[in-house]
């Protein structure tokens, strides 16, 4: 069977403009990749298209080659501010031939289910959970009422579907298939000046998470935390370097530290690497020892990234789970006297967020040895907890189309507008980045990492021009706010 993969650009869907953001960072499509990987081992002939960095391409463009290729089945990979681009693309595709069915699956679809399939007629199958040996059984002919984590319309109209069970190994599942990705590995980068070394490539070797921050959606990996075996992960990092040239890893895992005895197997694995890969993790506060710290360091260890949040221990208290700013500042000195860069990621706008509390997390972020921050509105995400009852502590614009951590959707009780959160929010970054301590810091990176500042050079004028509107947004009178 024909089945073509497709990611979607998810923002602006009707013409074509480039989005500052996919030029600052741009991640191949780890989870398509894996399916794919999956559907080819049983015999299937896939293609993937990833929209994401084709901006100059309309959405009836990619719907003609979708088509001309004459899938099968389409699949869609959606997170929620994506659906609607991809719901687009899917309706077009339709249009041009009914006959090819259609799946959605990713974290929006594992969360809508029954309301997507209801609400979008366009879309005939919505894959809920891990979607790897769901779509193979669909492909290999299995009507879908029999297949797990699958869910359909019958000829009644009756939407029937049922849970999957996850993964018991993750080691048996194949090498994702990177080579399917048009342009992998050069045509991806990591976030600008958080990386050495390129070309680079995201490895996740774990799923899910054991902690319950109100604000994460877990609606394809639920509560559990499973991983692939330290050598499973070396080899597919050495993997990507004899096959694709890589010399950087961005490890996505979610809790990548929590495992103390496979981090310091896939450390020493890592270490014994020919030729030495340089790499990149998030860590969690609280699961990080000196011992491991030397590990991480000497296995090749560049930058982590750890989830802050927020510099306020009430807002702390109240949406992340066993988390102090006394803990959060020992760890990540810790981590700076080892050499290791920090990169800390905050949020803005929790419910009960107030302007001192905004103050206190800038003040914070500021306070820490960080080699970089990342700032994002505090989205609710419908599959997360803090959702079911969101409208009663703010005020929501539930448009998914805006829910991507960039825009601001949610405006709590306690801050005065939708203005003031944005307006602290460029307070926050250019009050971070306009520092004495990170304009040396970004003089280091010339040789420290030079291939960003080449990506910087290329893309000039959008960086400027997007850095003038921040600065002219940042000078505007409070009172025309």
């Amino acid at each position: 069977m024909r089945i073509l993969l497709f990611f979607p650009r998810g923002y602006d869907n009707t013409i074509s403009t480039a989005s500052v953001g996919t030029l600052a960072a741009s991640m191949a499509p780890f989870g398509i990749a894996s399916i794919a990987a999956v559907l080819r081992k049983a015999g299937h002939d896939v293609r993937i298209i990833d929209a994401t960095l084709r901006f100059t391409i309309a959405n009836r463009e990619w719907a003609r080659r979708i088509t001309a290729w004459q899938p099968d089945i389409v699949g869609f990979s959606v997170i929620t501010s994506h659906f609607f681009d991809a719901y687009n693309v899917c309706q077009l595709v339709k249009e041009i031939d009914p006959n090819i069915r259609t799946v959605f699956g990713g974290v929006h679809p594992s969360w809508g289910r029954e309301r997507l399939l209801r609400d979008y007629p366009a879309i005939d199958l919505v894959i809920a959970g891990e979607g790897e040996f769901a779509l193979r059984d669909i492909a290999d002919g299995v009507q879908p009422d029999s297949v797990a984590g699958v869910f359909s319309r019958g000829g009644d109209g009756k939407i029937t579907g049922m849970d999957r069970p996850q993964l018991r190994s993750l080691d048996d599942l194949p090498f994702p298939a990177y080579d399917l990705v048009e342009g992998f590995p050069r045509a991806y980068a990591p976030a600008l000046f958080s990386y050495p070394r390129f070309p680079a490539a995201s490895i996740i070797s774990s799923r899910g998470c054991v902690y319950q921050c109100s604000y994460c959606d877990r609606s394809v990996f639920g509560k559990s935390f499973r991983w692939n075996s330290p050598e499973y992960t070396a080899e597919l990092a050495g993997f990507l370097n004899r096959d694709f040239g890589v010399r950087h890893i961005m490890f996505y895992d979610d809790l990548f530290t929590l495992n103390r005895d496979r981090v310091a197997r896939l450390c020493a694995l890592m270490r014994g690497m020919k030729p030495r890969l340089t790499y990149n993790c998030i860590v969690r506060i609280g699961h990080i020892d000196d011992d491991l710290i030397a590990e991480l360091k000497s296995s090749g260890c560049w930058m982590v990234h750890v989830g802050i949040e927020s510099g306020d221990q009430a807002i702390l208290d109240s949406f992340k789970e066993k988390m102090s700013l006394d803990d959060i500042r020992r760890d990540v000195e810790k981590l700076h006297a080892a050499g290791i860069y920090v990169k800390g990621l905050f949020m803005m706008g929790f419910p009960g967020e107030t302007d001192l509390s905004i103050t206190k997390t800038i003040r914070f972020s500021q306070s820490l040895p960080l080699k970089d921050a990342n700032v994002t509105a505090f989205t609710p995400f419908p599959g997360s907890p803090v959702a079911g009852d969101i409208e009663k502590l703010g005020t929501l614009d539930n448009d998914w189309s805006k829910m991507d951590c960039v825009n601001v959707v949610f405006v709590p009780k306690e801050i005065e507008s939708k203005q003031l959160l944005e307006r602290r929010w460029r307070e926050f970054v250019m009050g971070f980045y306009r520092r004495p301590a990170m304009n040396r810091m970004y003089r280091r990176m010339l040789w420290e990492a030079p291939h960003s500042y080449g990506r910087l050079l290329r893309h000039a004028l959008s960086f400027m021009g997007y850095r003038r509107a921040m600065i002219r947004k940042q000078r505007t009178p409070k009172r025309a706010l």
